[in-house]
């Protein structure tokens, strides 16, 4: 499988808003499937990895989240100063 690179370009509010409906994606697919019968037995500390690797596009909005997170971090940062 090859790895592929996207490249976006969005302004502030933009980034903030697709930030907030990935969160709202990642925290209500996890939800639904953190206590299904598939992952019941898994234990805490691996159940996280296990879903994230078990559902891809999960995997993908986790990626884009932190990305997401760390350009709005650095924008911050950059308007402070």
């Amino acid at each position: 499988m090859s790895n592929i690179t996207i490249q976006l370009e969005l302004n502030q509010q933009q980034a903030e808003q697709y930030l907030q409906w990935l969160n709202s994606q990642y925290d209500t697919t996890m939800a639904d499937v953190w206590y299904s019968d598939r992952y019941r037995n898994v234990p805490s500390a691996q159940r996280a990895p296990k879903v994230l690797k078990d559902i891809p596009h999960l995997a993908g909005i986790c990626r884009t989240r932190s990305e997401l997170k760390k350009q709005l971090g650095t924008n911050a940062v950059e308007r402070a100063q």
